[in-house]
């Protein structure tokens, strides 16, 4: 028991970035809220942000300094999957948005933030029918077992494709803005569950139920901006 406690006091004590990186990471953060909420630069701010945020979500995954100790790994790899599906989907997000702000209107832009996009519900669709830890988490919390999970995950899928293909996509980001609102609501905002039962620390539950909502605003966004017809070749 001690020997564990003296582990888990030295994994605290060290954090698994460097101090200045974390600081830089945050006074960017703070630059790009204040510039985006003076509508200045917003394409290259967005851009900006969803660099972070990429970065963010592939450092999460592959740090190994985030696994603290080995009675936390389990865990520790779960959550980190977890939350650098949201921010890789975020990300995708913001590149949208740098493309609605854009005075040239670059199609490449575009395709890239819909192709991220369409890859976060490929991997939220994967985790949903292939991770245990999600499909207890739905099965709990949604009506209707796996005839429910199979519809969510029908309707996602399509998403991803839409995205893929550019086409139907005010339509399917609609579709997909209420089903991430409800899967957040019923299952992510049940904050007790992941803590008490699942040992997800709790801010690390709140942050997937924020980037859950830059996620369903973004979908929202996408639906009163696009139109089904266009497509970017």
């Amino acid at each position: 028991m001690e020997q564990k406690r003296g582990r888990k006091n030295i994994d605290l004590k060290y954090p698994p970035m460097l101090p200045k990186v974390i600081y830089v990471h945050i006074g960017i953060f703070i630059l790009c809220g204040f510039l985006m909420s003076g509508k200045f630069k917003r394409k290259e701010v967005a851009l900006v942000y969803a660099g972070q945020l990429i970065y963010l979500a592939y450092n999460i995954y592959n740090n190994s300094n985030f696994k603290y100790s080995e009675w936390q790994r389990v865990r520790a790899l779960y959550t980190h999957i977890r939350m650098a599906l949201r921010h890789f989907g975020c990300a995708g997000m913001f590149l949208i948005y740098s493309y609605i702000y854009d005075v040239q209107r670059l199609k490449q832009l575009r395709k890239i933030g819909e192709t991220v996009v369409g890859i976060f519900l490929v991997a939220y669709v994967y985790a949903l029918n292939n991770s245990t830890e999600d499909k207890r988490g739905f099965l709990s919390h949604i009506p209707g077992g796996d005839w429910s999970r199979f519809f969510f995950t029908l309707i996602l899928a399509c998403g991803a494709m839409c995205f893929f293909s550019g086409y139907f996509l005010r339509d399917i980001s609609l579709s997909c803005m209420v089903i991430l609102a409800i899967l957040t609501v019923f299952i992510d905002c049940d904050i007790k569950y992941w803590v008490n039962v699942k040992n997800m620390h709790y801010w690390n539950q709140i942050r997937l139920i924020s980037d859950d909502l830059c996620l369903i605003l973004g979908f929202a966004m996408i639906g009163c901006r696009f139109d089904n017809k266009i497509k970017v070749d």
